[in-house]
């Protein structure tokens, strides 16, 4: 079994570093970050697995719901203060 350690201070460093949001595409959410890459242009890190951070696929469509979002709707949306109190119990 692979230590989950390595992928929960990757996301420590991720919460600390920049701005979580959810990102809805063809039907399915996920937890992403703004991440610059070296050469400057802003990229986007996924986090399909967000169970591994205690963050179930429900949080992530009540935060999506709670945004106004819905999964028809692909976009960028904010992240709920469930979703925020679980990345910050990371830090």
């Amino acid at each position: 079994m692979i230590s989950p350690e390595p992928f929960i201070e990757k996301c420590r460093s991720l919460a600390k570093s920049k701005k979580p949001f959810l990102d809805v595409m063809n039907g399915r959410v996920r937890l992403a970050w703004t991440i610059s890459s070296a050469d400057g242009h802003v990229d986007f890190m996924e986090r399909i697995d967000a169970i591994g951070l205690g963050i179930s696929y429900d949080m992530l469509l009540d935060a999506l719901f709670d945004a106004g979002g819905s999964l028809d709707a692909d976009g960028r949306y904010p992240i709920n203060d469930a979703i925020r109190y679980k990345l910050r119990t990371l830090m």
